[in-house]
């Protein structure tokens, strides 16, 4: 079988946890596939980077630059699928939401979240509105449906309208680079100059919630010794980032975007890890900082209890004082702190690269296999 895996999308170091997902996806079916051929479809931003890792990977690098999504939603719907048709693929699978609908080839496509549906914070009004518009068709072209929990999953049932047997849940893990990162050496990297510190991440998406967690921060600091330390762009838009940036002092530093190897050594020497997040489709920092043997604490909406589920503690992220109670608690709590770091460890046995990749291929197979239908477009 010929398969084409639909990376258009991909612009290293921006598309966040869906970058993770594409690489740590295809490495793994390499590992465990052989015989079935791949065509890697990816734009020029992504043509460098290592996502054809066997002899029966082959890339084919689009000649546009996405940084405008309308361009490569233009090259997915118009072009893709004459290249499609020339490379005579069987089976394509779309990584990352939307499909090239006009394809005549079998289809699969993976839709992380909905959070273009539930958060105005998410791009501007007309990217949602465009966004939906391809998801929707998407999901009702593709003959299958990916996702990445039981919470998206639940979501593409009731407000796409999918059958729920026409989508499966996929787990991510943590990211093979996290893994070789924090078996290696420190690279050092001490953000916080010497201090004890809570780590979380940023996006630019409103919705990661990082002023709460600054104000939650500055009702406890006088209590504890620790800094805050955000890795990531500063999420909203500049008048919101730039009003974060007024808050940073000695004891809370806004690292910007850090390398893989900073990152790691940041995890490894984080006293707590914090996600207050107001929605996840998955939650990857949980589990990666599960596996670096942090505790966590995190909040209690969307998919986050599904994947933390009890090697976490839970916070409302809408109240600024249940966020501060309970970094409080966690920091001074040293029995809570070892329980979650060893429930930690056993809540990661649920997730695997190489689970996810023999699921994915058993789709695959069974989309391939199955009776031919109408599709809508």
């Amino acid at each position: 079988m010929r398969i084409a895996l639909n990376l258009l999308y991909l612009i290293p170091g921006v598309v966040g946890g869906t970058e993770t997902y594409a690489r740590s996806l295809v490495h793994n079916i390499a590992k465990l596939d052989k015989e079935n051929e791949y065509v890697v479809f990816l734009n020029k931003l992504g043509a460098d980077i290592d996502i054809t890792p066997g002899p029966n990977f082959r890339r084919v690098v689009c000649p546009f630059v996405p940084l405008r999504r309308m361009v490569r939603y233009g090259w997915e719907q118009g072009i893709l699928p004459f290249q499609l048709d020339r490379e005579k693929i069987d089976l394509v699978h779309s990584l990352g939401y939307v499909a090239p609908l006009g394809a005549r080839s079998r289809q699969i496509v993976t839709v992380h979240d909905l959070n273009f549906l539930s958060h105005e914070g998410w791009g501007t009004a007309q990217g949602r509105r465009v966004l939906r518009f391809f998801v929707e068709r998407s999901v009702r072209r593709a003959d299958h449906v990916i996702t990445v929990s039981e919470f998206s999953r639940d979501g593409l049932v009731r407000l796409l309208g999918v059958p729920h047997e026409k989508v499966s849940v996929t787990y991510n893990a943590p990211a093979q680079h996290l893994e070789n990162d924090l078996a290696a050496p420190s690279s050092g990297y001490d953000p916080s100059g010497g201090m004890p510190y809570i780590l979380a991440f940023s996006a630019l998406p409103s919705h990661k919630n990082i002023a709460r967690l600054v104000s939650a921060f500055d009702q406890i600091k006088d209590s504890i010794p620790h800094s805050l330390v955000v890795i990531g762009n500063l999420p909203g838009n500049e008048n919101d980032r730039t009003a974060l940036e007024r808050t940073a002092s000695a004891r809370i530093h806004f690292t910007g975007y850090l390398p893989n190897a900073d990152v790691a050594a940041a995890l490894k020497g984080a006293s707590l890890f914090a996600l207050p997040s107001l929605y996840e489709g998955f939650g990857l920092p949980v589990i990666e900082a599960q596996r670096t043997g942090i505790p966590v604490t995190c909040s209690n909406i969307a998919a986050l209890p599904e994947v933390a589920g009890d090697a976490a503690f839970y916070f409302d992220p809408l109240s600024v004082d249940d966020i501060a109670n309970a970094l409080k608690k966690c920091l001074l709590d040293p029995d809570l702190r070892a329980s979650l770091v060893r429930n930690g460890y056993e809540n990661l046995q649920r997730f695997s690269w190489v689970t996810t990749a023999r699921k994915t291929l058993g789709i695959y197979a069974a989309t391939a296999s199955s009776p031919s239908r109408e599709n809508a477009a």
